[in-house]
């Protein structure tokens, strides 16, 4: 198994555990799947793309996407 960040609107909104293989559809809505090779990853991580970087708040932004 593999573990994979979901993202929306560059905010991590759940982590999942999936073969990457298996057909599988996360729930919309969301953005895109990332596989978090590192293990480290968390909900509420929010990605830089420029950089290919995810950061982790110290507190909620008030832009964090509604679950």
């Amino acid at each position: 198994m593999k573990r994979w960040a979901i993202l929306k609107s560059n905010y991590v909104i759940e982590v999942i555990m999936w073969d990457g293989v298996t057909p599988y559809q996360y729930p919309f809505p969301y953005d895109t799947m990332m596989e978090d090779t590192t293990y480290s990853i968390g909900i509420g991580d929010w990605y830089e793309p420029t950089e290919n970087i995810f950061y982790r708040p110290l507190s909620i932004p008030p832009d964090f996407p509604p679950a």
